[in-house]
């Protein structure tokens, strides 16, 4: 069925403030933003780190351990206002001296500390990070749950680096200490994974499941936190799509991404798992139910959204997505398409699909999204279009290349009091 962009109104506003403070959400009682407003919160042309001292930094740069037009960064999570990113290190095994920070203020510039320490960052070391592109953050708990990949230089021509295996590990953002680490099993998770982005499902009031999209495999990983076993879920839903579904179209330029599985969203209620893949237009919902039984999965098309899509993220009713063709995040509301169309969540269609926010010149590749308590939407834009093509201006004379903004949306992560709403779970 046809898309359709739906202006949010005022009165739109109104209603779902009221539904906000209604069902005991966080609300900021400085906030004079209207639904749509962003604000930008950081913006680098490249980005820098917290060295130990400055000639660590330049004999980095000497030997090539840094290399700053290497570094674009991807994921975000926000935790107690502080933002931690990722720098994913994509297509080389040198020049990205950390894959896992937090923003820190020093002097007026926003740089990245490596998280938790340089020590977790060093290439070649299975116990530390080697390439983290996402992670969830609980902010029941404030323990952040990372994937690791396992390999550096994933997706160049460098095969020289060591492949580890590929990992959940989880850190305490209150004591900065890790307190778990998951191996996954080669015969679960190969060494030749992508896994690109990760959302949990809490039972009884704990996390026990992860789901994880593989782009490379085209396929979904679920862990159960409690069993350490693992079951894959692959499906031709998950491949890229024929008929131009892979060129994706920014500011007149085309672009190819034959990428499969990508962006991954849980329901609200942990009933569904939202998932598109990078190359195509269509999202698709699929039963926890069935992923974490013996039931076959059975993925139901929900819709075909305004563009393709990188990262997804659920809040308590909305399904948001960035809409890389047209430099803007869009959402679709659940409950107004139950209302409408008269259906029940496992029936209804994507069709009305409202835009959040847009700007051609300053929010090219809406990439990836987070969650604060304030109502807030955050979001990396970071221009991966120019990055992969290597046509990217570090410069700064193309203005920056990478920022994060917050929008403010009257809403909520899927996680938020997760750990009390499903105290009588039956999910899972």
């Amino acid at each position: 069925m046809p898309n359709t962009a739906v202006d949010v109104s005022s009165m739109m506003f109104r209603l779902t403030f009221i539904v906000f403070l209604a069902l005991g959400c966080p609300y900021n009682a400085e906030f004079t933003d209207y639904f749509g407003q962003s604000r930008l919160v950081y913006e680098w042309t490249t980005v820098d780190f917290v060295w130990p001292s400055p000639n660590d930094r330049s004999e980095a740069l000497r030997n090539g351990s840094f290399i700053p037009e290497r570094n674009l960064i991807a994921g975000i999570k926000v935790y107690k206002a502080t933002l931690y990113l990722t720098i994913p290190r994509w297509r080389w095994v040198s020049g990205q001296p950390a894959t896992l920070t937090k923003v820190v203020e020093i002097g007026g510039q926003a740089k990245l500390q490596p998280y938790p320490s340089w020590a977790e960052q060093k290439v070649g070391d299975c116990n530390a990070l080697q390439y983290v592109q996402s992670m969830e953050v609980d902010p029941n708990t404030g323990l952040m749950y990372v994937i690791d990949t396992g390999t550096v230089g994933i997706r160049g021509n460098d095969t020289t680096s060591t492949r580890c295996p590929a990992k959940i590990v989880v850190f305490n953002l209150e004591t900065d200490q890790k307190v778990s680490s998951y191996e996954l099993p080669e015969n679960f998770v190969s060494r030749d994974n992508f896994l690109n982005d990760i959302v949990l499902q809490y039972v009884n009031g704990k996390v026990k499941y992860a789901y994880m999209s593989d782009v490379i495999e085209g396929r979904l990983h679920v862990f159960d936190f409690d069993t350490l076993m693992g079951r894959n879920f692959e499906d031709q839903s998950m491949k890229p799509e024929p008929n131009n579904g892979t060129v994706i179209r920014v500011n007149g330029v085309d672009y190819n991404y034959r990428a499969g599985l990508d962006g991954i969203a849980m329901s609200y209620d942990f009933k569904y798992i939202y998932y598109c893949p990078l190359g195509g237009y269509n999202v698709y919902q699929l039963p926890t139910a069935s992923l974490t039984s013996a039931e076959t999965p059975k993925p139901r098309l929900l819709g075909r959204k305004i563009s393709q899509s990188d990262g997804l993220t659920y809040g308590i009713d909305r399904l948001y997505y960035g809409a890389l063709g047209l430099n803007a995040v869009y959402f679709w509301s659940l409950s107004h398409a139950m209302r409408v169309q008269g259906l029940p969540a496992d029936k209804v269609v994507m069709e009305q699909q409202s835009e959040v926010v847009r700007g051609d010149m300053d929010k090219q590749w809406p990439d990836t999204f987070a969650w604060d308590d304030q109502g807030y939407l955050y979001f990396v834009s970071n221009r991966l279009h120019l990055f992969n093509s290597n046509t990217m201006d570090f410069s700064g004379h193309d203005r920056s290349n990478m920022r994060v903004w917050k929008v403010w949306v009257n809403d909520t992560s899927y996680l938020y009091q997760a750990n009390l709403r499903t105290q009588q779970s039956i999910v899972g």
